[in-house]
């Protein structure tokens, strides 16, 4: 084996270049040993005085550093045994980390021969393709291995290597799970332990690649055939995923049940009992492809994707500035109702100037208060990507390094963020890897020559249909809106090391958006009608297995607006009447507007975008929404519904199936009815009026009712 080994490090070297290269097979084995990890040398501070860049991101200031700094005492270059960066890692000196190479290794062979080569630098080779194969397999049974193989094809700026080379010996890989996925070395496996899809990271010099490795379940008991006919580019995706893991879907959900999910989708609005009665009578072939045209073609539709989008862009008013936030607001809803492409709206916001009280695009710079933090709001935003961490370091585990983040920033740096939003002739940010003014930069493309218009250049950029973050990121943030989470997980954290669920999907549906006017409700379109998007919450052994899959639909939170509107619609109070002239929650579309209720029901009013919207912010206001008058006060209205029908004289019967219908957009099935009548049985009068009062607020207090399901 240890023959072996040396071999493939002998035409590792040979393959690449008779002298040995520092850049691309050096800090590969110093990666693979942990030296430049962030527990040891890689760390912000170093370790023992000595610092790497972390996983040798910055070869150039990793070669100063063993080579040069510290009058060079690191290398040896007389008695290569001697040299400190070969002999710690071996245990041969005292070392504060542990042994992490052994004599006679291929990796030590490799150290030594750099050192008695005299540790240069090399030709400068670059690293041009990385992947392993294979990137997906399939283990048949639990414990079967799975061979992985690292390839990579370098260029020396002259002529790229026609021929992969096998660099799987100086690969790192790691498994997100490892009682998942067990990884054994020489040869590198991959050996399955629990059924799913499991992800390992390879990384190697400044790439990283996924690989998959699915094991399927093991479900004899039940047919692993879709539960309904598979069609378009969702449910094919969806359902041969489903199949690989030898998973069955839950069933659909009935056309009410539908309707109720399609409208707070869609609209953000409960189904009446009319519009109920309206559906069913739709011939039953088309009726929902018809309901969906309907909404999505609705000033509903407008209204409520204005407050989705505006949360999406962070729209924030300030208390001494209402028109801005207005013009903002006034601005996302006419580019919603004009049915603008997505791609033009984007281009509007990054270039806007003007009075911002009335230009209402011009917000969007406003939203930061410099360039740094407007460079990640648009990585954010509209890349899906986190590139915060580049302000310090290179990413650990994207391809984002800090020319890209101050690059960007220097993008934006020339902004006026007053009122009137201008570009300056002058203003620069400083990289603070370098020292000095940053030079604007195309993130992960190159930089920008002084004569380009920076911010003309990056919008062309960042809107070509070829752009790999622009759909992508869009086309994910609809997705996890109607399916409760995206293909990407975190809808901005889209990198290597967070793969997609569902790849090619993900790679279809934005191919799909950008090919057909980049229309936002093309895609809403698409998921709505799919057999996925349809499918039951339901109860089964398998949820946990199939929910990451799209076997199952996944509960979603009502949005604080919708939730409060929701309650308003139910109850019909005087907070609704024309005298109080309230506007609908969904409508106003600054989240700094006070309003206790809207607090009460965990709406985000932070200055970031919150990816729990929904959900009651702390104990304190989940407590307040049980045991206070959010509620309460609605119920006891004279106005409300529920007193007007006990006026009327309505049968407590007819309350119940009439309350169930319009919050859960369902009557009560026969046991459910026989049990609240049985509470009902021997009271009336004022002990009646008590008992449905607490009746309509277990309803609309229950997670059937506060849930999108």
């Amino acid at each position: 084996m240890m023959l072996g080994t040396l071999m493939i490090a002998a035409v590792f070297a040979l393959q690449l270049n008779a002298d040995i290269d520092f850049d691309s097979q050096v800090l590969p084995v110093l990666t693979k040993a942990g030296c430049n990890a962030g527990a040891c040398h890689g760390a912000a501070a170093g370790r023992g005085g000595f610092h790497l860049s972390l996983f040798g991101s910055d070869p150039n200031a990793d070669y100063k550093s063993i080579v040069e700094y510290a009058e060079g005492r690191r290398v040896n270059l007389v008695d290569a045994a001697k040299s400190l960066v070969l002999a710690k890692p071996l245990g041969m000196i005292e070392h504060g980390g542990d042994v992490v190479l052994h004599d006679g290794s291929a990796a030590t062979e490799l150290l030594r021969r750099w050192l008695q080569k005299g540790a240069r630098r090399g030709s400068g080779r670059e690293l041009v393709q990385f992947r392993v194969v294979p990137s997906e397999a399939i283990a048949i049974r639990q414990g079967d291995a799975v061979s992985l193989r690292a390839l990579a094809r370098f260029s020396d700026g002259v002529k790229t290597d026609i021929e992969e080379t096998d660099v799987t010996e100086w690969t790192l890989f790691r498994s997100e799970d490892a009682t998942s996925v067990e990884l054994l070395n020489q040869p590198v496996q991959a050996r399955c332990h629990r059924p799913g899809k499991h992800v390992i990271m390879a990384r190697f010099w400044n790439r990283i690649v996924p690989v998959s490795i699915l094991l399927p379940y093991d479900n004899t008991s039940e047919s692993t055939l879709p539960a309904s006919p598979t069609s378009g580019l969702i449910d094919s995706a969806i359902d041969s995923q489903l199949v690989k893991l030898n998973l069955s879907p839950i069933v659909g959900i009935d056309d009410p049940a539908f309707l109720r999910r399609l409208q707070l989708d869609l609209t953000g609005r409960l189904p009446t009992p009319e519009e109920l009665l309206a559906h069913a009578s739709l011939p039953f072939e088309s009726r929902r492809e018809q309901e969906i045209d309907k909404l999505l073609a609705s000033e509903e539709f407008s209204t409520f994707w204005a407050l989705r989008l505006a949360r999406w862009l962070r729209l924030r008013g300030a208390s001494e500035e209402p028109q801005a936030a207005q013009a903002y607001s006034d601005w996302i809803l006419k580019s919603l109702k004009d049915r603008r492409p997505y791609n033009d709206l984007v281009r509007e916001l990054l270039t806007a100037t003007g009075d911002s009280h009335v230009v209402g695009a011009a917000n969007f710079t406003r939203t930061t208060a410099d360039a740094r933090l407007h460079a990640e709001l648009v990585s954010s935003v509209l890349m899906g990507t986190r590139m915060h961490c580049a302000n310090c370091h290179n990413h650990p585990f994207a391809s984002w390094t800090q020319d890209d983040y101050h690059g960007l920033a220097a993008i934006f740096a020339k902004f006026d963020r007053s009122r009137v939003v201008s570009i300056k002739k002058q203003g620069a940010v400083t990289n603070l890897r370098t020292g000095e003014s940053a030079i604007p930069r195309l993130p992960g493309v190159r930089f920008l020559d002084e004569t380009e218009p920076a911010l003309v250049k990056f919008t062309d950029w960042l809107c070509e249909k070829e752009n790999p973050y622009f759909a992508k990121a869009i086309v994910n943030r609809l997705w996890d809106a109607m399916m409760g989470r995206g293909l990407v997980s975190g809808v901005d954290d889209f990198r290597e090391t967070n793969p997609p669920s569902h790849s090619k999907l993900l790679d279809d549906l934005a191919l799909d958006f950008t090919s057909n006017g980049y229309d936002i409700r093309r895609t809403l379109r698409l998921i709505a009608n799919s057999n996925a998007y349809a499918r039951s919450c339901g109860h089964s052994s398998s949820r946990n297995a199939l929910e990451p899959w799209y076997g199952v639909a996944t509960p979603k939170p009502l949005l604080a607006e919708v939730h409060l509107d929701a309650i308003d619609d139910i109850l019909c109070s005087s907070e609704r009447s024309p005298t109080k002239n309230r506007q609908r929650a969904i409508t106003r579309l600054d989240p700094t507007y006070v309003s206790a209720d809207l607090e009460i029901l965990g709406r985000c009013s932070k200055q970031d975008a919150c990816q729990a919207i929904g959900q009651s912010q702390g104990l304190a206001p989940k407590l307040h929404a049980i045991n206070g008058d959010l509620i309460n006060r609605r119920i006891v209205d004279k106005e409300g519904r529920l007193q007007s029908y006990l006026r009327a004289g309505m049968t407590p019967q007819a309350i119940i199936e009439d309350l169930y219908l319009r919050a859960l957009s369902k009557k009560p099935n026969p046991i459910q009815l026989q049990s609240w009548l049985v509470q009902l049985h021997g009271i009336s009068g004022e002990e009646q009026r008590r008992w449905l009062e607490d009746f309509v607020w277990a309803i609309l207090s229950s997670q059937d009712f506060s849930m999108n399901h």
